[in-house]
């Protein structure tokens, strides 16, 4: 027979001085689960255990602790129950160690002695919902949407195209899941939603994406994403785009060699955050997010048509971790998160646009250390103030002038017809003043 950590496992001159360790049992899924002889004479022992209402009527005669939001007085009260020498056991849904409460305990002071808490594991839904589908999970990615609003670890697992487990709740649920992929163009998967496992309401189904987003779901079920076998070219970000698959504001986009130079200035880093500011049609946004992983871009367009090609942009390609904000610069950068590089495309131009000093002036400020920022310019006016304004900082910065010319079909052949000629200055307020400057 297995051992299993009892109560009085700890070395006899530790147990003499330390209180007796909490000991976390996984449950497993089902609403009533069945405990091995092992497991049973663990919980015959426990003084206090703490556990989901539903499984506290189990255990008469014993101080019940409820596990329920907020979490913090349980988890309180349990400390002072093993301080005062209790002994007690945590029953855990699923596995303790899979988005449950084994690491949350782990986390805690109280639990930093070895040998304070014991798990013991138990078969998560994920388990078994593959089990169900027949899914090996050796190469699945598990995140959880449970109680939290950040979807970019989302957004990221869905650039994997690895099969994918995802813990939802009310809010965050199957549906949700569907619309969020299918409004970012990450439609390569089809989903089955398994509810209610190892009970007499078990549920396991397939969907389509867009049939998904349409269901009502009570909530707490487990998502899993299953990548589609679909022939031809994979969307998704890539370098290099081609333009003629976007739409686009009447040609007023920053050109491929513009966004080519721009993104080596920017010199991104696969978790870096990138602001696109005056993103126009999202161009450089779509190009820059091929480079960006484990990253975000956050692309913030004042006019309202804009915002809307960006968004049937990001569509179209397939774009998960691309941010769009309706708004104007400086003022809608107060609800960004703080960016790695910064690129403006738009905003600047005028020898009268105030935005010319002001808005360098608040990206310098949210930029982390380290931080890059390359303007666009095809005005002397902007060009000249964006110099003033490294130059009066003592800024590291960098000129680089764009000439360059597409061909077009002429008599037969084909000729070369100019780009406007665009200057790209970089600016580099995380970087050593540059003590060239006078």
């Amino acid at each position: 027979m297995t051992h299993l950590p009892l109560f009085h496992d700890a070395p006899a001159e530790a147990a003499l001085s330390a209180p007796p360790p909490v000991l976390v049992l996984g449950t497993g899924t089902g609403e009533a689960p069945a405990f091995a002889p092992d497991v049973a004479r663990l919980l015959d022992e426990a003084e206090v255990v703490a556990a989901p209402r539903r499984l506290l009527a189990r255990f008469p005669g014993k101080r019940h602790i409820a596990l329920a939001c907020p979490l913090e007085p349980a988890l309180r009260e349990l400390e002072a129950a093993r301080q005062e020498g209790r002994r007690c056991v945590v029953l855990a849904d699923g596995d303790p160690l899979l988005y449950g409460i084994g690491t949350t305990l782990g986390k805690r002071a109280a639990f930093a002695a070895p040998g304070s808490l014991r798990i013991l594991p138990g078969v998560s839904a994920m388990q078994t919902a593959c089990a169900r589908l027949r899914l090996p999970w050796h190469d699945l990615a598990v995140l959880s949407l449970h109680g939290r609003n950040d979807w970019l670890p989302l957004a990221h697992a869905a650039l994997t195209r690895r099969p994918l487990c995802v813990y939802t709740d009310a809010a965050n649920s199957p549906a949700a899941i569907a619309r969020f992929l299918l409004e970012r163009g990450a439609d390569w998967f089809r989903m089955a939603v398994a509810s209610r496992l190892n009970t007499t309401e078990e549920s396991v189904r397939e969907y389509d994406l867009p049939e998904a987003a349409e269901q009502n779901f009570p909530g707490g079920e487990s998502v899993i994403l299953l990548p589609r076998r679909d022939d031809g070219v994979a969307p998704g970000p890539r370098f290099g785009l081609d333009e003629r698959a976007l739409t686009l504001d009447k040609g007023l986009y920053t050109k491929a060699p513009i966004r080519a130079a721009a993104l080596s200035l920017l010199a991104l880093r696969p978790d870096d955050t990138l602001w696109d500011l005056g993103a126009g049609s999202g161009c450089l946004s779509l190009e820059a997010a091929a480079l960006l992983p484990r990253g975000r871009v956050v692309a913030l367009e004042r006019e309202e048509s804009r915002v809307s090609l960006i968004r049937e942009n990001r569509r179209r390609i397939g774009i998960p971790h691309l941010d769009i904000v309706h708004g104007s610069a400086p003022d809608a950068l107060d609800g960004l998160p703080d960016p790695d590089a910064v690129f403006i495309g738009g905003g600047l131009g005028g020898a009268r646009n105030p935005n010319g000093r002001i808005l360098p002036e608040a990206v310098a400020a949210r930029l982390k250390p380290g931080g890059r920022m390359v303007a666009a310019a095809a005005l002397l006016s902007t060009l000249n103030t964006l110099l003033d304004f490294a130059r009066e900082r003592g800024l590291r910065h960098s000129v680089m002038q764009i000439q360059a010319a597409e061909s077009a079909p002429l008599a037969g052949s084909l000729t070369l017809k100019p780009l406007n000629p665009v200057f790209l200055i970089g600016i580099f307020p995380g970087d050593a003043p540059d003590r060239r400057l006078p």
